[in-house]
């Protein structure tokens, strides 16, 4: 069966829609992972980021290999339909990702948080920003007594992001989230221009694409990182061996 996660936040700007585009061309290409994204946001950033900005070099793409294919779907879906496309015995993906509205304070979102076998919370080390986040995951710990009680599987971890080395604000944000007894990431995405270039269509651990995007080997380290601890943490098939052998020209047409 498919495992379901959003990433999802009760504080608009928090960088949401760009963590699922920088995670989910690097699970699909290098790690070989089947997946889907709902865009159920209103701004719809990441339909918009396929329609308007990676259609011109998918074209480039099939052009040179006709065969050529996005490595992943995106669906432009409404949050109430959550359960019509993840019930679907037809959708044979091992990674369903939800990016819901920026503002998670309604009935639809709160629904469609509960159909997730884990949300991903952006952890923003901005002193203004942790009650906030620390209230949302509180909410989420809830959740995850009573699914517990329930049998149910449900799981929820911050992901320390935007951040910047050596400002003691991020350690005091761990320290804050940690004192809460609240389940959190052990790796993190740094402040970085090369993730808000991120890609339906290439992933920042293409080099190419990477050089491109104003990526480096540390930006590859990270996403690396974050990726293979999505992967131990939610039992998601690792099959980079196969991936590796499959990368087509997109690897080298990258802009």
């Amino acid at each position: 069966m498919s495992k379901v996660i959003s990433f999802a936040t009760q504080k608009g700007g928090s960088g949401k829609s760009t963590l699922a585009l920088v995670l989910a061309a690097p699970l699909a290409t290098e790690y070989g992972l089947r997946i889907a994204v709902l865009d159920c946001d209103y701004q719809q950033s990441i339909v918009k980021t396929r329609e308007q900005v990676d259609a011109a070099n998918f074209a480039k793409l099939r052009e040179a290999n006709p065969d050529a294919q996005y490595p992943y779907d995106v669906y432009p879906w409404q949050l109430n339909r959550i359960f019509d496309f993840i019930d679907n015995p037809e959708h044979n993906y091992d990674l369903i990702i939800i990016d819901v509205p920026g503002r998670a304070d309604g009935d639809d979102v709160f629904n469609a948080l509960t159909a997730c076998d884990a949300v991903i919370v952006p952890l923003v080390s901005d002193y203004l920003d942790r009650a906030s986040t620390a209230e949302f995951m509180t909410i989420l710990e809830a959740i995850k007594k009573a699914a517990d009680n329930a049998q149910i599987d449900f799981q929820y971890y911050g992901l320390p992001t935007k951040r910047v080395a050596g400002q003691r604000e991020e350690k005091e944000m761990d320290d804050y989230i940690d004192g809460l007894g609240l389940s959190r990431f052990n790796s993190s995405l740094g402040h970085r221009k090369a993730y808000t270039r991120a890609s339906t269509l290439y992933s920042l651990l293409n080099p190419a694409w990477a050089r491109y995007a104003g990526g480096t080997k540390d930006t590859s380290d990270e996403i690396r990182r974050v990726c293979e601890e999505l992967i131990e943490r939610l039992g998601l098939p690792d099959r980079r061996t196969t991936a590796a052998a499959s990368v087509s020209t997109a690897s080298t047409s990258a802009k």
